[in-house]
């Protein structure tokens, strides 16, 4: 059944009110509020210390403050801290040490997009709780500035049953700044390699002398000039905060964001032969454009209001109401290669792509959460109900020819007509959402139990043709999982999920593809001993997913079809400890095999394109604590990325392509200059891909292939008061 958008809407926010008057009339007067967990204490964490405390709690995956040791899912967390010793400037340069993670898909080419896979799918994205919503078929997919951000949670495996959407790898969760009782300030300048400069600032504080009001204001700028030749990226955005305290129990928090990105750099690609396989011209170089300077365009414009709502209703109930409109506005122009001339490994044939799109959003989600005993059981216990709405316009075009190019001696300037469309649409999307989870509790044992209905319907509209296509959907997913607690710290786990996907890509008929469901085994352990600070993960997964192949741009459009089924089958350990005051260390492995099992066009056997078969890292800081260099802290990385392939199928004449591994090493160093007098000043230096190591960071059939970003150094001066 198809309901008004704006009637379910209303009866979304009706029932979340419902159920947040009814449980304060619970109210006992003198009680106490529990923290709130999706606000850690932004300012504690920035004052200049000289270890880093390994986290060992995470809301994300229960939407419960859960400890990690006790959740039966491989959940892993990057802290504002360790986003800072890094020099981290995005997504994928954080979660370089992050298990599961195949980071930079498209290398060195697209600081525009968060492109990843988490186990082998591409992960979905939230941002304090709420979905961030992409464009269908296009462009307009949004990026949230790292500077803006306080930490990063990655929940490995399906997270459908708590949040409405998501693949079987699983999210990454993003955390926004926001305000806190505690008056600070801090600032940064960053300067590195390819002319980039970036700005940071983040204030904030109490406003009243009753102390029921605080704020913050964080605000970015950054540009550079890209390792592609001719390019530059170019980003400023800011975010002011406020949050309301009238009592210890309630807590409001409005949050405005705005982004944008006059510039994006580089979209591009490099042909396979000269990269992966060899060209008798030679090799080409890793900054080579395949574009026209003078025609690329990427404007993209994102703005936000956010509304984060708490209410301690009595000792062991709360209430909590998270809110969001999110407006993503992407105009894009490209030429982009199509591969070489036939008989010819020197001249590109290229095409035209021009897209202006824009999507909009409204996400809520209500929630009841509470604890109670059940003779020797304790239970704790998330309720509630969600809603998505989407609306989103496109109007793109993809043509032939443009100018060819000679790639060893490149001639730009010629001149570029834009295509005519190829589509003009306009689709709606509305979801809702009911789920319950309950974790009980005995003697060891820790049992999550959860279960999530959803209901979907969609529309698009060809505004050109007028033809009109529809989905309506509705799935029930669940996840179970069992973990023992042992007084070593030692947490043996099993768990069972299940995942739904609804699609927004169609066909080309212009039909909306059916919804993706996946799920997925894990067996593993977790290790905490009481003896350092520390954490150790290791889960074993499988996995399966129907496999929907990718919109790719023609002449002709965006299209994908319906193309069977993804096996996963994988391997993971990741740990981090504190092991004595100022070493921290962090080390990881994954082992996956992503097989194409169920296909229609040819594809069994495949291996999706972009995902590595193994991964492994470590990486260490050591703080000095006393002498005449205390405060001066030395570290390095050590990221081994195995072998991909090209997600073609082997035939006879057409072998699959397998792009070699590859080892990476990192530097970084750090110095409180409070030591030489300068207080409230650090400086940080990260180093990354130390040797230039040239290497192939994915191909994709036989087109377009990808080098890994190079050497890249970024310096940071930063002071907080």
């Amino acid at each position: 059944m198809i309901w008004n958008r704006k009637v379910r809407c209303a009866a979304v926010s009706a029932v979340g009110t419902v159920l947040s008057m009814a449980a304060q009339a619970q109210d006992a007067p003198g009680q106490t509020a529990q923290l709130q967990v999706a606000a850690p204490d932004s300012a504690a964490e920035q004052v200049i210390v000289t270890g880093q405390r390994v986290d060992t709690h995470a809301t994300t995956g229960t939407k419960s403050d859960t400890p990690l040791v006790e959740t039966p899912q491989s959940i892993s967390v990057i802290s504002q801290q360790e986003l800072d010793e890094r020099v981290v400037e995005n997504l994928n340069e954080a979660l370089r040490y992050t298990a599961g993670v195949g980071p930079e898909t498209r290398g060195n080419t697209a600081g525009r997009y968060d492109q990843l896979t988490l186990r082998g799918f591409t992960p979905d994205e939230y941002l304090d709780g709420l979905r961030l919503v992409s464009s269908a078929n296009g462009y307009a997919v949004p990026q949230i500035d790292i500077g803006l951000l306080d930490r990063v949670e990655i929940v490995k495996g399906p997270a459908s049953v708590l949040y409405g959407q998501g693949s079987p790898g699983g999210i990454v969760a993003l955390s926004s700044k926001l305000p806190t009782f505690t008056d600070f300030g801090e600032m940064a300048l960053t300067g590195g390699s390819y002319g980039t400069v970036r700005g940071d600032f983040d204030v904030g504080g109490v406003l009243d002398s009753a102390g029921t009001l605080s704020y913050r204001f964080d605000a970015i700028g950054d540009r550079t000039d890209t390792e592609t030749r001719l390019t530059e990226a170019e980003r400023y955005g800011f975010s002011p905060s406020i949050s309301w305290k009238p009592d210890d129990k309630t807590q409001w928090t409005l949050l405005y964001t705005y982004q944008r990105d006059p510039e994006g750099g580089d979209y591009g690609a490099m042909p396979l032969q000269g990269t992966l396989q060899p060209n008798p011209n030679g090799r080409i170089p890793r900054d080579f454009y395949d574009g026209e300077p003078d025609y690329e365009r990427f404007d993209r414009e994102q703005s936000a209001i956010t509304s984060l709502f708490s209410r301690q209703l009595d000792e062991d109930w709360s209430f909590r109401q998270n809110f969001r409109y999110f407006y993503t506005s992407t105009s894009y122009r490209s030429v982009y290669h199509d591969g070489f001339a036939p008989g010819d490994l020197t001249t590109l044939d290229r095409n035209v792509a021009a897209a202006d799109e824009g999507v909009g959003s409204y996400t809520l989600d209500n929630q009841l959460i509470g604890k109670f005993d059940t003779g020797a059981l304790h239970h704790s216990v998330v309720a509630g109900i969600d809603y998505q709405n989407t609306h989103q316009t496109e109007l793109a075009g993809f043509g032939c020819c443009a100018s060819p190019l000679n790639v060893f001696d490149p001639v730009y300037g010629a001149p570029v007509t834009t295509p005519a469309a190829s589509f003009q649409t306009r689709f709606d999307l509305n979801q809702v959402g009911l789920y319950a989870q309950d974790q009980l509790a005995w003697k060891g044992f820790r049992l999550v139990l959860s279960g999530r209905e959803d209901w979907v319907d969609g529309d698009q509209l060809d505004l050109a043709s007028h033809a009109d296509s529809a989905l309506s959907q509705s799935k029930f997913t669940y996840r179970a999982g069992l973990l023992y607690l042992f007084d070593n710290g030692m947490a043996p786990y099993v768990s069972y999920s299940t995942s739904f996907e609804p699609q927004l890509s169609t066909d080309k008929n212009g039909d909306i593809l059916p919804p993706t469901l996946g799920k997925q085994v894990e067996v593993g352990w977790k290790y905490q001993p009481d003896f350092w600070d520390s954490l150790s993960p290791s889960p074993a997964m499988t996995s399966r997913k129907p496999m929907s192949r990718p919109a790719i741009p023609s002449t002709s459009g965006l299209t994908s079809i319906a193309a069977g089924e993804v096996e996963s089958l994988g391997l993971e350990f990741e740990g981090s400890a504190h092991p004595l005051p100022g070493l921290d260390l962090r080390g990881s492995y994954t082992y996956l095999q992503n097989t194409v099992t169920k296909d229609d066009s040819g594809l069994v056997g495949a291996h999706p394109y972009g995902v590595p078969r193994e991964t492994g890292s470590v990486f260490g800081i050591y703080t000095f604590q006393d002498g005449p260099v205390a405060g001066f802290g030395i570290g390095a990385g050590l990221r081994y990325i195995g072998r991909s392939y090209n997600g073609v199928a082997a035939s006879p004449g057409n072998p699959a392509l397998t792009v070699p591994d590859t080892t990476l090493v990192d530097l970084l160093a750090s110095y409180d200059l409070a030591k030489i007098g300068l207080h409230g000043f650090s400086a940080n230096l990260d180093v990354t891909n130390l040797f230039d190591r040239r290497y192939i960071s994915s191909c994709y059939s036989t087109i377009w292939c990808w080098y890994g970003p190079g050497l890249d150094a970024e310096a940071t001066v930063r002071y907080r008061w």
